[in-house]
């Protein structure tokens, strides 16, 4: 019984401890200190290379960021580049068509379409002569009497200058170049119709030089005759010149020889056309002197023969002229 009440009276004293206790509570876990950032150390790489007479420098910056980060760098570096890349590229543009434009190409580097003028230098350029196909002259004949010719022969003989044509034909123009595309030698073979219509009502004597008589029933008296002849002579012609075009002089001679004559008359009384082809006293051969002169489009031509166009008769002839070539 005792036992029971001790044990009844510690438990009581025990209960009563414990509720009077003040219990203290543990104090709370210090937390932990968040380690210092460091700054990330950055890997650079560096690139050079020479872009015309330019040296261009990439870096590349790699780092320990995420993967966006990177990606933004890596997109600013590349704009910068490329940035850089054109400003080369319009540079060397620039200087390219500056170079093309003194070769005389395009600003797209595209060779411009070739006119005939520079067609026709470059082809001078390449060959030493250049053949053509037709130079044609048409001119009128001027008689240039000499001092032993009486005055009434010299007014007997005068001709009428719009019928007393030339026409002569040089096929195969050859110009052969000296050293320069301005400067040649021309030739050729001709064939010349020279026309000699009178004022006179006179009528020749065939097989006789210069030998003729006046006749009232004739209407026309014209004498035509052909000649081969071989033309030579220096020519020198400018560049084009803006407004006006070139301009060329040439100097030479030619030698030529008579192939055929005749003598066409016309008489009123009765009505009859002649053609006498018989020899009425030309000369066989004909040389002398030839000059020209081009401006642009014009291009005019002087013979001046030095033989005498009758035998044993001191007359002369001279032609003037335009030319076309073809």
């Amino acid at each position: 019984m005792k036992n029971k009440v001790f044990s009844i009276a510690m438990l009581i004293f025990l209960s009563c401890s414990l509720i009077n206790a003040q219990v203290t509570p543990p104090e709370p876990p210090t937390p932990p200190v968040a380690p210092e950032v460091q700054p990330i150390p950055k890997i650079v790489d560096t690139t050079r290379f020479n872009l015309g007479n330019k040296q261009i420098l990439i870096i590349d910056s790699k780092s320990q960021n995420s993967n966006s980060e990177i990606d933004e760098e890596l997109e600013e570096s590349m704009k910068d580049i490329k940035i850089e890349i054109e400003e080369h590229k319009r540079e060397l543009d620039n200087a390219k068509r500056e170079q093309e434009r003194k070769l005389g190409k395009g600003s797209h580097g595209e060779n411009k379409a070739p006119d005939k003028d520079h067609s026709k230098k470059m082809d001078k350029k390449k060959s030493s002569a250049n053949v053509g196909f037709l130079d044609f002259n048409l001119g009128f004949n001027i008689l240039n009497f000499g001092n032993s010719i009486p005055e009434s022969t010299q007014d007997d003989l005068k001709i009428k200058s719009w019928g007393s044509w030339s026409y002569t034909f040089t096929f195969l123009p050859t110009k052969i170049y000296l050293g320069s595309p301005n400067f040649m030698l021309m030739t050729g073979f001709g064939w010349r119709i020279g026309q000699f219509e009178f004022k006179e009502k006179i009528d020749f004597v065939p097989k006789q030089s210069l030998v003729y008589t006046k006749n009232d029933q004739i209407k026309k008296s014209q004498f035509v005759i052909h000649q081969l002849q071989i033309p030579l002579g220096f020519y020198l012609q400018s560049n084009k010149i803006k407004g006006l075009g070139k301009i060329g002089i040439g100097l030479g001679g030619y030698a030529g020889l008579l192939i055929h004559q005749e003598l066409e008359t016309k008489t009123e009384d009765p009505k009859r056309s002649i053609e006498t082809e018989e020899d009425f006293g030309f000369e066989d051969f004909r040389y002398g002197l030839s000059a020209q002169v081009d401006i642009g489009a014009i291009k005019l031509f002087a013979n001046m023969d030095m033989n005498k166009l009758w035998k044993d008769n001191d007359i002369k002839n001279i032609e003037c002229g335009i030319w076309f070539d073809f």
